[in-house]
């Protein structure tokens, strides 16, 4: 089984969060039907929609690590 939130991480660190972690993720998923599967499978276990739950997963990734470097501010002060 593939591992779709180290995939994503993967790609968020290569693409940052931008339209090519976008579109580099979803031709992972035409061209690899065993991924597609294990996404979609990923999805319904943490509750998210096949439609979106890559994009809202990466945001939750995005807004954590915004909310780590905002602590980090608040205590250097």
């Amino acid at each position: 089984m593939n591992d779709i939130s180290e995939i994503l991480r993967e790609l968020l660190d290569k693409y940052s969060n931008t339209r090519d972690l976008d579109d580099a993720f979803h031709d992972m998923l035409r061209a690899d039907e065993r991924l597609f599967s294990d996404y979609k499978a990923w999805c319904r276990d943490h509750g998210y929609s096949k439609s979106s739950g890559y994009r809202d997963f990466i945001n939750e990734i995005v807004e954590s690590q915004d909310s780590l470097w905002d602590n980090y501010r608040e205590f250097d002060n």
